[in-house]
């Protein structure tokens, strides 16, 4: 199931927290393991925290979709970046546990989903009594921390984006380039046929289908050829295609790259969906008063999921010491 959502390619400061915690102390140096639910803006959402200590540097995770949820992977895929942060994990609108708590029929939009993560870390902040944290982004998620990183850069300690989203009509277009070609020299009709029906952007869930069918099928994982997963695809679809394509509308490459907090790329080489060339590209332009680059060879674009030793590695023992430097 941890496939269905992240591949898809996804301020009111007024804030409170409800009592929802389930282990919490306020202790200098213990351990912290909770679950709260969050006033922000008109909604509900519910946010998961943990940590090895609550005075570690908060680390807020934005993940994918739009429509994923990561909460019960807390300890496979963040485990060791637990000893070193106070990792949080957020399900978002329409997303999750979120989902149990409001209107399922509210207008999702791009700016709202912005004006949300702003809100949160402003609470987090309050919180946890920081001046800044730490921001990751995947895939969709991206897109959410590109915008606060260019906004509000004092908050953060560094942006974090893993298999970023840059131009992702762009790369939609050289993925299904790619797969036509693919294809055409294997001559593998039904891909063709498939194929060759499919828009950029997407104009339905059936297009996104044939694409994501087969760039999958191309990357080898043989789940996207189950009449499951076709069914998961058009049910997403119909809830998230139209902000996934709202935010796939952003061209990074228009704006001025410069960023004035710290800035870090985690990408893989075998990267497709969020194209692997554009973001080494963009980042290549990137200003900012750090910056570094760490590509993880033979991964594709689920590098949290697929390669969360190596993904946790380059944040822990090449991130962190530099945020710790920045502020001695």
């Amino acid at each position: 199931m941890k496939y269905l959502f992240v591949f898809f390619l996804c301020i009111n400061c007024s804030l409170t927290a409800h009592s929802t915690t389930l282990q919490f102390s306020e202790s200098v140096s213990q351990a912290i393991d909770t679950t709260e639910i969050v006033s922000i803006g008109n909604s509900k959402q519910y946010i998961r925290i943990k940590g090895s200590s609550s005075e570690s540097p908060v680390l807020l995770f934005l993940n994918g979709g739009p429509g994923d949820s990561v909460l019960g992977t807390i300890d496979k895929m963040f485990g060791a970046l637990q000893k070193e942060f106070v990792v949080v994990l957020w399900d978002q609108r329409q997303t999750g546990q979120t989902r149990q708590l409001n209107n399922p029929k509210e207008v999702l939009t791009q700016t709202r989903f912005e004006k949300d993560t702003k809100s949160l870390v402003h609470y987090l902040l309050k919180r946890f009594g920081k001046e800044k944290i730490v921001l990751v982004g995947h895939s969709y998620g991206t897109s959410l921390g590109f915008k606060m990183a260019k906004q509000n850069p004092e908050l953060l300690h560094a942006y974090i984006a893993t298999t970023p989203m840059i131009h992702q009509i762009e790369s939609e277009r050289i993925a299904l380039e790619m797969l036509k070609e693919h294809a055409r020299r294997t001559a593998n009709s039904k891909a063709i046929e498939e194929l060759g029906e499919v828009m950029i952007p997407f104009q339905t869930g059936e297009q996104l289908y044939f694409a994501r069918k087969w760039l999958f099928d191309f990357d080898g994982k043989k789940f996207a050829r189950k009449k499951g997963f076709k069914k998961n695809v058009l049910s997403w679809a119909a809830a998230w295609l139209p902000l996934f394509n709202e935010a796939s509308r952003a061209n990074l490459f228009e704006t001025p790259p410069n960023y004035d907090c710290p800035i870090y790329f985690i990408l893989g080489d075998k990267d497709y969906q969020t194209n692997y060339t554009l973001s080494e590209r963009y980042f290549q332009q990137i200003t900012a008063p750090k910056k570094e680059l760490f590509i993880i060879k033979n991964a594709g674009h689920l590098i949290p999921f697929e390669h969360s030793n190596l993904f946790q590695d380059h944040i822990n023992l090449h991130i962190l010491p530099e945020i710790i430097q920045g502020e001695d």
